[in-house]
């Protein structure tokens, strides 16, 4: 059980590429699949931003400290880019899930970074 939560915890690059790459693609889906009525619910959904683009940036900042700095502006990049294509799929653009996605990505980095220092000192 250890080593399971070990794995998790201290990806291999390519489960981190695999973990990122399979994060990116639900938050794509999450965020740009058409909404059939806009829902004005604000503030109920930056948790979910934050939580998200926290565990697409923490795998590959866990298992490697450079390719992690490119997933890093990668996941800056989306969040912006999620906002500007969000109005043209009937849903809201919104500056604060901009800020909430940064403020993941930032956590999951910065937790990803001590994970990796901690692995390397065991």
């Amino acid at each position: 059980m250890f080593k399971f939560i070990k794995k998790l915890v201290f990806p291999s690059l390519y489960q981190a590429l695999l973990i990122t790459f399979i994060f990116t693609i639900l938050i794509l889906i999450g965020t740009l699949t058409p909404l059939p009525q806009k829902i004005d619910a604000p503030g109920s959904d930056k948790w979910h931003h934050f939580i998200a683009f926290a565990l697409l940036t923490y795998p590959m900042a866990a298992s490697h400290k450079r390719l992690g700095i490119a997933v890093f502006i990668f996941g800056i990049c989306l969040g912006a880019s999620i906002e500007i294509i969000q109005p043209y799929v009937n849903r809201f653009g919104d500056i604060m899930d901009f800020r909430a996605d940064v403020i993941g990505v930032c956590i999951g980095y910065s937790c990803g970074l001590i994970s990796n220092k901690y692995n390397k000192q065991y």
